[in-house]
C-alpha cells in the first residue's frame, strides 16, 4: 500500500508541477508584437542581412551616400563595417573630386562625410580622416569656389559667376562674401538685361 501511495503522491506532484509550469509560461509576457525573444533576435538578424545585401550593392556601385542613408544613422548596429566603408568611400570620392578641380562635388562630398561621421570612438578610429581634416578640406573647396566665381565675374561672365556662388551658398548658406558677391552680380546682370531690352 505504501508503494502505490508513494506512486500516487509522485504522480500528483508531477501533475501539479506541470500545471504550475504551464501557468508560468502563460504569465510570461511576449516581446514586441507577441513574439518570443528568440524570434525577435532572428527577425533582427534577417533585417540586418537584407539591409547588408542592399548596402553592399550600393557600395559596389560607389553610391556611398545612398549606402549611409540606407543604414539610416551613424552607427547602424550590425553594419559597422559597411558604415565605415561608406564614410571612407565618401572621403576618397571627395579627395578625387578635389584633385581633379571639381570643388563643388568635393565640397558636397566632404560635407556629407562630416554629417555622417560616426559618434562611437571605436568607429572613429577606423575613418581615414578626422573631423578637423575634413573641415579643412571643405573650407579649401569653399574658398576655391569663391575664387572661381570671382574669376568669372572679372571676365564679365556674370551668369557663370552667379551659378558658382549659388552652388557655394547651397553648401555653405552662411558664407557672407558669397552672398554679397551674388547680390552685386545679380543686380548688374538685371541692369545689363534691362539695357538690352530697350
Amino acid at each position: 500500500m505504501r508503494t502505490s501511495g508513494g506512486r500516487i503522491l509522485l504522480l500528483a506532484a508531477a501533475v501539479g508541477l506541470a500545471a504550475c509550469s504551464s501557468r508560468e509560461s502563460a504569465l510570461v509576457k511576449p516581446v514586441g508584437d507577441g513574439q518570443h525573444p528568440a524570434d525577435v533576435v532572428s527577425n533582427r538578424q534577417q533585417q540586418v542581412s537584407l539591409l547588408r545585401r542592399k548596402v553592399v550593392s550600393q557600395l559596389e556601385k560607389k553610391n556611398y551616400r545612398q549606402a549611409i542613408e540606407s543604414m539610416n544613422g551613424r552607427n547602424r548596429e550590425g553594419l559597422e563595417r559597411e558604415y565605415i566603408l561608406a564614410v571612407n568611400g565618401l572621403l576618397e570620392a571627395g579627395n578625387n573630386a578635389h584633385s581633379s578641380g571639381d570643388y563643388a562635388t568635393a565640397a558636397r562630398t566632404f560635407k556629407w562625410a562630416l554629417n555622417a561621421y560616426p559618434v562611437e570612438p571605436s568607429l572613429r578610429d577606423r575613418v581615414s580622416h578626422d573631423p578637423k581634416r575634413i573641415r579643412a578640406l571643405l573650407e579649401a573647396c569653399v574658398s576655391r569656389m569663391m575664387e572661381q566665381g570671382l574669376e568669372e565675374y572679372r571676365r564679365g561672365n556674370l551668369e557663370s559667376a552667379i551659378t558658382k556662388w549659388k552652388v557655394l551658398l547651397a553648401i555653405r548658406p552662411g558664407h557672407q562674401e558669397a552672398k554679397k558677391a551674388l547680390d552685386t552680380a545679380t543686380v548688374q546682370l538685371q541692369t545689363l538685361q534691362g539695357m538690352k531690352g530697350r
